[in-house]
């Protein structure tokens, strides 16, 4: 009786085995944590570490360095809002699939949070290949997801254009407002009432264009 209750002290005082996405998932959200409370340049591996309850080993075997972390970390926001339409919306004329693309859990029309990326812009003089990582992961991947749907236009005859490539950054600068004012002052953020407003004259001033 003794020894079974020593070996199920024993069990209950192992430490839990995370899975190798359970483990990506607690670094992450310690680095969200961290970094609320001090900062990027308090986000050292030590403090992600000692915020998620392992080691600095245990870290540095799940991410070899900080800007492989980050860029981790780049991917994991990209995919949680930036997703091409379902099959079941495909079928939708082009003014309403490019309006549920842009509106796709985009963030102060940005396309990512703000908070986000003042704090990557801030880390991009120490580490370049971040920048260049947030520009090749989220930036042009939106351009990619609204390429496929002008292109799905130009194949239905909803849309005529040349370059669907052009056509496709040119909507993204249509929609989204100049992001320096509100990087440097957060009192210059639009309202989600005016960036819905903004979004909706864009895709019909530029549907318009490509109809006429």
């Amino acid at each position: 009786m003794q020894r079974d209750q020593a070996q199920s002290k024993i069990r209950r005082g192992r430490p839990v085995t995370l899975s190798c996405e359970d483990r990506r998932e607690a670094i992450f959200a310690a680095l969200e944590a961290v970094h609320a409370e001090r900062g990027l340049d308090g986000a050292t591996m030590e403090a992600i570490a000692v915020r998620a309850g392992m080691s600095k080993r245990t870290l540095y075997t799940a991410f070899s360095s900080r800007s492989t972390l980050f860029r981790a970390y780049i991917d994991k926001v990209a995919n949680g809002f930036i997703r091409p339409l379902p099959d079941s919306d495909t079928a939708l004329p082009i003014a309403e699939r490019l309006e549920r693309v842009l509106s796709q859990g985009r963030h102060q029309g940005y396309g990512l949070p703000l908070e986000i990326l003042r704090a990557f812009v801030a880390e991009v003089p120490h580490a370049p290949d971040i920048g260049r990582d947030l520009v090749q992961t989220l930036m042009r991947r939106d351009m990619c997801i609204l390429k496929a749907e002008l292109e799905r236009g130009l194949a239905r005859c909803e849309i005529a254009v040349e370059d669907t490539t052009d056509a496709a950054l040119l909507l993204l600068d249509m929609v989204r407002p100049w992001p320096l004012e509100s990087l440097l002052d957060p009192d210059c953020l639009a309202t989600p009432e005016a960036l819905a407003t903004r979004q909706k004259l864009a895709i019909q001033v530029f549907i318009k264009g490509l109809q006429s």
